[in-house]
């Protein structure tokens, strides 16, 4: 199977988002999904939703997660149902506008979308935006139905964004034995990459570093002089290609290390992670497909692909960097206004290095 297009499009309200589609069947090598993976094979009913599923022939997922898991996630759909996937990826920020123009001119594309902003979740939640999803891998018994399914079934969770430290084995040939290590001065001016509160989610992050290893962390971090960036891929790359030698906020890299690139990661207990609330919005164009596909995300065979080097809903899944349990959970909501906030608090901390 191969990708039709992986493009960058300009919307009309001029956001970049990057969108892909998976070609149909035939267009080359296919990812196979064994029906065991696929989960409850569910009843009559659900039978009848499949069907009409494969009638409406896509599916259009907006979301943050990793591109190479989406990728294979959206490989494995089409290998298993026939039916295409378009994937429209950009951060929280940029999807939510998006979305927020569709709303205004009623052309409504989204079918599914998983976001790690839990305000905008509960905002949309009392308009009425999602509703429950219907799939039996849901009532799964590997499925822990009381910790990932919330709000009368309308929110789950998909998997959670891992993010930790990592380095350059070229550049710090000794490694790095914790987040306290990136205080070391010989990483000082310009040698760490740390994120930009882009997101509520990063802000979460920031939380957790003053929660976990100290409270004036944060701050302490600020005196190293670290650059900034706007994702974490931009930063692992960055990690990878030695134009700095340790990041704050980076995946698990297990399969770059793995693939020969002079890199590793630690990873702390607790662990960070960017929990994706996924829902099936009450507008979808292609409302059967879109409950088939929420249903796959947690079944095995979508779980090893979008909780790849992530926090997976099930146990077992050996592609997983953890359980989706062991992700740290912040004690307070983080709201637009909290966000707002930490960024000028960011700027004055690391206004030097930006």
């Amino acid at each position: 199977m191969r990708f039709a297009s992986l493009r960058r499009s300009i919307a009309g309200i001029g956001i970049a988002a990057v969108t892909f589609a998976v070609a149909g069947c035939g267009s080359g090598a296919t990812t196979e999904v064994s029906a065991d993976d696929l989960g409850p094979a569910g009843d009559s009913a659900w039978a009848e939703l499949v069907e009409a599923a494969e009638q409406e022939g896509s599916v259009t997922y907006f979301t943050g997660q990793p591109t190479d898991n989406l990728q294979e996630l959206a490989s494995r759909f089409e290998s298993a149902y026939g039916i295409e996937v378009e994937i429209v990826r950009d951060n929280d920020a940029n999807l939510q506008t998006k979305l927020a123009a569709e709303a205004e001119t009623g052309r409504h594309t989204a079918d599914v979308i998983a976001t790690a902003s839990r305000p905008w979740v509960d905002t949309r939640l009392a308009e009425g935006y999602f509703v429950p999803v219907t799939g039996p891998a849901f009532g799964a018994a590997e499925f822990d139905r009381e910790k990932f399914l919330r709000d009368d079934d309308r929110i789950f969770l998909s998997s959670a964004a891992v993010l930790t430290y990592g380095w350059n084995t070229s550049r710090v040939p000794d490694g790095i034995d914790g987040y306290e290590g990136l205080l070391d001065p010989s990483l000082a001016d310009g040698k760490i990459g740390v994120m930009l509160p882009v997101s509520s989610a990063v802000v979460d992050f920031y939380d957790f570093l003053g929660d976990t290893v100290s409270p004036d962390f944060v701050e302490k971090l600020a005196g190293q002089k670290p650059r900034t960036y706007p994702g974490a891929q931009a930063m692992a790359q960055a990690l990878t290609s030695g134009e700095i030698a340790a990041a704050v906020y980076t995946m698990p890299l297990t399969a770059e290390k793995e693939a020969g690139a002079p890199v590793d990661s630690g990873l702390p207990s607790p662990v960070f992670g960017a929990p994706f609330l996924t829902g099936v919005l009450a507008n979808a164009p292609h409302p059967n497909a879109a409950q088939l596909f929420a249903n796959f995300l947690v079944t095995k065979a979508g779980q090893e692909a979008v909780a790849d080097r992530a926090g997976s809903v099930l146990p077992g899944i050996s592609t997983a960097a953890t359980s989706a349990d062991d992700i740290w959970v912040n004690s307070r909501i983080v709201t637009a206004d909290d966000t707002e906030a930490f960024r000028a608090e960011f700027a004055r901390l690391f206004g030097s290095s930006q």
